[in-house]
């Protein structure tokens, strides 16, 4: 597993997140605030910070 900042999150991409299960990245986009605005397979979304490292599988 590596970390990247959000803003490199791209489709495709597996983020780790809170319970450790790696979710699949549907869309990313640029939120209002700067941040960026994950959308998972899993109809899930998250919230990030753009210089947010997130962990990412391989």
């Amino acid at each position: 597993m590596n970390y990247i900042t959000a803003d490199s999150l791209g489709r495709n991409d597996r983020v780790v997140v809170d319970d450790g299960l790696p979710y699949l990245v549907d869309k990313v986009s640029e939120a209002t605030d700067g941040g960026v605005l994950v959308q998972f397979s899993s109809g899930d979304t998250a919230h990030y910070a753009a210089e947010d490292e997130v962990r990412i599988v391989d």
